[in-house]
């Protein structure tokens, strides 16, 4: 097989990938983990039902993949935390992917989807707390810990700051969306918002 042949293939596997992550997010928004099965995601993403199993060995790998692949793609990674711009920029920019994925459609749904079933299947809860939730304040403690060791916060626990900072974050904008009530007038002022939250944290540390 030579290298264009090799490149075909590559990318033709990449792109059922993507399918099956594309019909998986929207299968487990809308109607949650339990109620979608292998072979809707197949049928949804238009491949075999091996071809999903290839790709994501259990129905468990590719829910907490399809977490993980959001916050990804909402930037919330160890990438935005770089050490070379001023604190206050890093954590004003990740506030602001951190607020637009918390009141995503999907996030939303996911939560409520969550707690419905949070009596009776926890572990549902557990899969998409670590994949989500525990990873990008996993990050946050990261950046936090290399700032105060460059001294530019001083933080006697950063488990604590990292609550804190994502406590102050969410604000009421998230409750609110949470119980599907309107909460424009948050969504007008939450630029302001975010930057007084970063700037009192700063003040703080």
């Amino acid at each position: 097989m030579n290298d264009t042949t090799k490149n075909k293939t590559r990318g033709r596997s990449e792109e059922k990938r993507q399918q099956i992550i594309d019909a998986a997010s929207h299968l487990f928004t809308e109607q949650g983990f339990l109620s979608t099965s292998m072979d809707q995601v197949a049928e949804t993403a238009g491949v075999s039902k091996q071809t999903v199993y290839s790709h994501f060995g259990t129905k468990d790998d590719l829910f907490k993949f399809c977490i993980e692949n959001r916050c990804i793609a909402s930037a919330l990674n160890e990438a935005i935390f770089v050490d070379n711009q001023p604190v206050k920029t890093v954590l004003l920019a990740f506030a602001h992917h951190f607020q637009e994925l918390i009141l995503s459609r999907e996030a939303i749904q996911l939560c409520r989807l969550c707690a419905t079933n949070a009596e009776l299947h926890p572990e549902i809860s557990d899969m998409f707390f670590s994949a989500g939730p525990a990873q990008v304040e996993s990050c946050l403690q990261n950046y936090l810990a290399r700032q105060h060791q460059l001294g530019t916060i001083h933080c006697e626990n950063i488990g604590i700051a990292t609550d804190q900072l994502l406590c102050l974050l969410k604000g009421s904008a998230h409750f609110m969306a949470l119980l599907g009530l309107p909460n424009q007038d948050h969504l007008d002022t939450l630029d302001q918002y975010l930057e007084k939250s970063v700037e009192m944290f700063l003040h703080f540390y």
